[in-house]
């Protein structure tokens, strides 16, 4: 994974440390959801004051609100158009508030990319449609979109990739050349039809 140095520090300098400041960037670009299990599991600590002093430490600076989980535990959200704008990202639509289901989805997807953090992401959108079209040569055509119907005065918006689900560079096997991987992320409550129709 690629933590891009000037990102890190610029996001410390609200005060974050090293690892915290790791932990939001990683949130969010692939999430904008998470809990402090997720961040103690990052971290390596325990439950103890560290958590509880990063929990403190988004609310107060106005980072991050927080929601009860169906009585089940606490889901933070990383909405602040100020950390998003501090890693040149603050359109990404993670800051944006959203369903339960689709909350669970991204801390799924959190899990799985806090548990792989040596594969090699393609972050954005940009990023995805580069390597597809200019590496791949794949005509930009063929790759994977939506069109967005803007108000009466706009144009319509074509943006590709829009699951936002986990794509990345990784070997089958050992000694294999690295192949793109795409993924695909549920909440546990969908059904097959669902894969189905995200395979288009």
């Amino acid at each position: 994974m690629n933590f891009p140095t000037n990102h890190i520090e610029r996001i410390k300098e609200f005060g974050y440390t090293e690892s915290e400041a790791r932990f939001l960037y990683i949130v969010a670009v692939h999430s904008g959801y998470f809990t402090l299990g997720q961040f103690r599991n990052f971290t390596g600590t325990a439950y103890r004051k560290r958590p509880t002093s990063f929990a403190e430490k988004v609310l107060k600076r106005g980072h991050a609100t927080i929601r009860d989980y169906m009585r089940r535990g606490s889901i933070f959200h990383l909405f602040s158009r100020t950390i998003y704008g501090q890693i040149d990202k603050d359109n990404l639509r993670n800051r944006k508030r959203h369903s339960f289901d689709f909350m669970r989805s991204r801390l799924v997807l959190l899990d799985f990319i806090l548990a792989n953090q040596d594969l090699n992401y393609f972050e954005t959108e940009q990023d995805k449609v580069r390597f597809f079209c200019d590496e791949l040569g794949v005509p930009k055509d063929s790759l994977p979109a939506k069109v967005y119907e803007g108000g009466p005065e706009s144009k319509p918006t074509l943006r590709y990739f829009v699951d936002k689900f986990p794509l990345f560079l990784s070997s089958p096997f050992s000694g294999a050349p690295r192949v793109v991987t795409l993924s695909y992320v549920d909440s546990g409550f969908e059904t097959s039809s669902h894969f189905v129709s995200h395979l288009g």
